[in-house]
Formats: C-alpha cells, structure tokens, sequence
C-alpha cells in the first residue's frame, strides 16, 4: 500500500507522468465471474458468490427480475439473496435459497411460477406448497422440487410432464409425482423430467418423442420409465429431445434424438445412453433445444443444429446438422459450459465466463449490441 501511495506522489511530481489506473471495462473483465451461470431462450442469469443473482437479455416478461427494458450486461435481481441454486426455464428463472424455499419470476403463462390468476412478474416470490427442498430442476415450462426423497413439478403439462390426464393443460399447484421414492437428485429438460434414485438408478417421464424419457418406442406422453444403462452418472444434463451424462471414468453418453444429442449420426434415435467415442475426460455437458457442448482437455466441443451459426463450424450454412463435436477455436482453458436455446457460455479457469451465439436483446451479457457474436466474448459482470 505504502509502495502504491509512493507511486502516486512521484507521478504527481513528475510533468508528464501519471499512474494507469484500470479502466471501468477492464476493471469488470478481471472481476470474479459468478459461480454458476443458467442460460433460457433470449436470457440468462448468473449465481453470485454472496448469493445474490444477476440477469441479463429479453426482460419482456419481467425474466431479468426487475423493473426496466433489456439488460445487455448483467442486471442485480431485486429482493432475492441467499440463493444456493439457480435455474431458468425458456422465459422463466427459479431460485432455491438456502432455507429451501423456492422462489420464481419471469412469464407464467402456463403457471411455471407456482401461482395463479398472473400473466408474469418482475419481482421473486416464494412458490406457495414446497417446503425444505434440496433440489429444484427447471424445463421449458415446467418446475420441479426435491423434498425429504419426493418430487413435487407444476406449470405445463404439456408431453405430460407433470404426470396428469392429457385434460390437464397445466397446474400452478405443486402436485407429486407419484411413484417416486428416496429421490436423490432431479433434472428437467424441454418438456420431460427425471429422477435418479438411490443406487443411481434414473427414472423419466414426460414427452419421449424420441426416446428420451428411456422407452423403447416414441410416444407423446411417457409414465415414469427406466433409463437403462445410466447407473454410475456423476452428471446429467437433458434438452429437449435428448440428455446426456458423465461417468464416475469421465467418459460421455447421450441418448434421445440422434441428430441433436448422441453425437454419432447413426440410429435416429436411442433410448439408452450411447458413448460419444471421440470425448474423454470429459468435465462438463450441456445440452438445451437442439444442441450439445462438452468440455474436454480445456476444449469446448459442440454439435447438433447449427441453426443460428452458433456452434462456429466451419461451414456458415444456417440449419447444417453437425452429427460430430466440433471444437470452438481459440479455447483451452475452459472448464464448465451451459447452453441455452440460441446462446452459450463456458466458464474458464481464472473464473470468468465467455458468451456467444444469437445476440438478440442482450443475450449474451455482453454488452455488446450486434445480434450474432461467432467469437466468445467475456460477460460484462
């Protein structure tokens, strides 16, 4: 410090001679990125590690949790702290704090936010019926909770992801999800969700059009199913027609529909997890609407529809399927990736996170005005 105030003074003394002090921009680039970075349809938010959230994009139904037009870099959410997990759906963010309450913002059209009778809302609010929770998972138009080994999901019933009569269109009320016991962890995709019970044995249900609900044969609206051959995950992640996992080894398999997430453009699709054979030691994977990123050896491979250009494949062609990962050039530090529906974030190992894709209204976080960003930009937090 003394060292520093020496510094001053002798440039003070000196004509011509001033000290640089860090512009504002390279001030919020060095900063610490936030812990965990969830990303929906036009939107996203970031978990800070005082567990406080911050949210960035299209704030058209009030999913940037507070008052104001679009936010091109990261926007504090008002009244929330405490937060211990954060996750987004297509136009909607759901936050778990640490009391395990559940508290959710954004559109709720289909009454994802736990509540009736409100089209959407800027500021957080507590989900009335869950209580304790220890996880929570956020589809398309859906939630669900973990408390005490059961599931509670509301908003959409859609594909059947709350387990309902096909008359349901939807329930703000939390309902269970019955048949389901000492749950150890849940996860949700587009409109399907799973549970991993003890011994990791992972049951789905929901929309399994191709298969990723574990049946054997598409269909529209699955019960609960066994995934077979997902025993030993130490991650999941699902999408909207596929999911994916890692293994205890590090190795990565996929299953639903082949031309977004299992990665070998073979079968169609698969109802069990299939190896993706040119990944290893994979650390992180994330899949959302038509796309899947891996990170492995500090590399962000990516494949799937390429419909925005923002999987940066070598060819330019809008809608090309790339059936193998593709790996983003210039990357080799990263460590964890997310995936929305038309933008991506990986995180690197100083901690900071880097953005790209469709660009529409601030998605990216960036700060940046263009509508596409090929190259990874660092989110402005």
């Amino acid at each position: 410090m003394r060292s520093f105030v020496a510094l001053v003074s002798l440039c003070l003394l000196l004509p011509g001679l001033s000290p640089r002090l860090p512009t504002s921009a390279e001030a919020q680039s060095n900063a610490p990125g936030p812990t965990h970075v969830a990303l929906g349809s036009g939107f996203g938010c970031g978990l800070a590690a005082d567990g406080t959230v911050r949210c960035w994009g299209d704030n058209s139904d009030g999913q940037c949790g507070s008052e104001g037009p679009d936010a091109y870099t990261p926007r504090p959410v008002a009244g929330l702290d405490q937060v211990v997990e954060l996750e987004v759906g297509y136009g909607f963010a759901c936050a778990r704090r640490g009391d395990g309450s559940v508290w959710c913002w954004g559109d709720n059209g289909y009454g994802q936010l736990g509540v009736e009778g409100v089209a959407d809302r800027v500021t957080p609010a507590p989900v009335p019926g869950v209580a304790d929770v220890t996880d929570l998972a956020v589809g398309a138009f859906h939630a669900c909770a973990l408390s005490g080994g059961r599931v509670s999901c509301w908003g959409s019933n859609s594909m059947g992801a709350l387990v309902l009569p096909e008359s349901v269109e939807k329930r703000a009320t939390p309902t269970p999800i019955r048949g389901l016991r000492n749950v150890q962890a849940i996860h949700a995709g587009g409109y399907h969700s799973c549970a991993v019970e003890r011994r990791g044995r992972l049951r789905c249900w929901g929309s399994s059009a191709h298969g990723q609900a574990g049946t054997r044969r598409r269909v529209r609206r699955a019960p609960l199913t066994r995934v077979r051959g997902a025993e030993g995950a130490t991650s999941i992640d699902l999408g909207g027609d596929q999911g994916c996992l890692i293994d205890g080894e590090g190795a990565l398999r996929c299953w639903g529909a082949n031309i977004y997430g299992a990665g070998d453009g073979q079968g169609s699709y698969y109802s069990t997890p299939q190896p993706i054979e040119r990944l290893s030691a994979v650390r992180s994977v994330s899949t959302r609407a038509e796309n899947v990123c891996a990170v492995a050896g500090g590399q962000v491979h990516c494949w799937g529809v390429n419909r925005m250009h923002q999987l940066h494949v070598p060819t330019d062609e809008a809608g090309q399927v790339v059936v193998q990962p593709s790996a983003l050039p210039g990357v080799s530090d990263a460590e964890e990736v997310v995936i929305g529906w038309f933008q991506q974030c990986y995180k690197r190992t100083s901690g900071a996170w880097m953005c790209w894709g469709r660009n529409v209204r601030g998605a990216t976080g960036t700060g940046q005005r263009d509508n596409m960003l090929s190259t990874p930009a660092p989110l402005a937090w």
